[in-house]
């Protein structure tokens, strides 16, 4: 199943990037999947391509006009997206994390069957309001999830701890439970910040350390440079981040030369240790 998805999602792009017809000869020779098939095994895959693409909202219509010179198959159906987007009884939000959850399975995979399952029931938890229980950084969480968001190719939930809106990487979340009972709040999870839409919790840190040292390590947080100067082996950086804890594993990790940081990124720093 995972490749006729992967031909599907690879057929719409080969779509979406030529503005006339395409021919059957074209598409099998721009498409790796079916360039090495014979012609009787490319009818048959194209052929059940084209009704998964169509139980999707997408018909290749084949296109035969006497009066043209063109001819071959065109994509309808790419409108479905702004009917969704008009319609308010579809959470337009949801249906792009879907989106993700599908196009991060074809091209990844690491991890991914977890994130799609904690996924699944988080967002049972959000719809019913209920309260999930899971351990981060080494510490039980018993919160109130109100939101999922993909930012910077990484899944965040954000949730209420105890009176406070925090924001949770997917990828640390462990032994995740969901609570029975339901509709145990009356707040609306849409008008949440998440930590990075919020300035109120973005820190910018300058700091001094081996190249090598931030090259292993530059992953484990999410970040932006803001500047950057290099001095024989030293990278003098100065980052702005919203990801606090990920933040201080890379500083115990790497522990820099020079660390400047304002009273806010202190303060930021100090509540995570103690959280």
């Amino acid at each position: 199943m995972k490749n006729v998805i992967k031909r599907c999602i690879t057929l719409l792009t080969l779509f979406n990037e030529e503005s006339s017809q395409i021919s059957t000869e074209y598409i099998k020779d721009n498409i790796k999947a079916y360039r090495n098939l014979s012609e009787s095994a490319f009818k048959r895959s194209f052929e059940r391509d084209k009704v998964l693409l169509r139980e999707m909202g997408y018909n290749l219509d084949y296109i035969n006009d006497k009066w043209s010179i063109n001819e071959g198959y065109n994509l309808s159906g790419t409108a479905v997206i702004n009917e969704i987007k008009k319609d308010e009884k579809i959470e337009f939000d949801k249906f792009i994390n879907t989106y993700h959850i599908i196009k991060n399975y074809v091209n990844s995979n690491t991890g991914t069957k977890n994130s799609i399952i904690d996924i699944s029931k988080l967002n049972d938890a959000i719809k019913n309001r209920k309260r999930v229980s899971f351990i981060y950084q080494n510490k039980l969480r018993k919160v109130y999830p109100m939101g999922i968001k993909l930012f910077n190719n990484s899944w965040y939930l954000g949730a209420e701890d105890n009176n406070k809106l925090k924001t949770f990487s997917l990828n640390k979340i462990n032994n995740l439970k969901i609570g029975n009972k339901s509709e145990l709040h009356d707040k609306d999870y849409k008008k949440i910040k998440f930590s990075w839409e919020n300035k109120d919790y973005q820190i910018i840190i300058k700091l001094n350390l081996k190249k090598e040292l931030y090259l292993i390590n530059k992953n484990i947080f999410n970040h932006s440079i803001i500047s950057k100067n290099q001095k024989n082996n030293i990278l003098k950086l100065e980052i702005s981040t919203y990801d606090v804890y990920g933040l201080l594993k890379f500083l115990l990790l790497t522990n820099p030369e020079k660390i400047t940081l304002n009273k806010k990124g202190k303060k930021l720093l100090l509540e995570a240790l103690n959280d």
